[in-house]
């Protein structure tokens, strides 16, 4: 279970992020998506942001 919950705190830590950016507007989110572009472009690509 230890590591359900380690999951579960990085999911409860990246939707804190991603719903703090939204709330910032636009060019904040779009900044955001274009670093995680470069940082993961595999994942992006998965998402279809690319």
């Amino acid at each position: 279970t230890n590591r359900t919950d380690s999951m579960k705190n990085t999911r409860d830590k990246a939707r804190f992020v991603i719903d703090t950016v939204r709330k910032k507007g636009e060019a904040a989110s779009s900044e955001m998506i274009e670093f995680l572009c470069e940082a993961d472009p595999f994942l992006c690509e998965h998402l279809g942001l690319i």
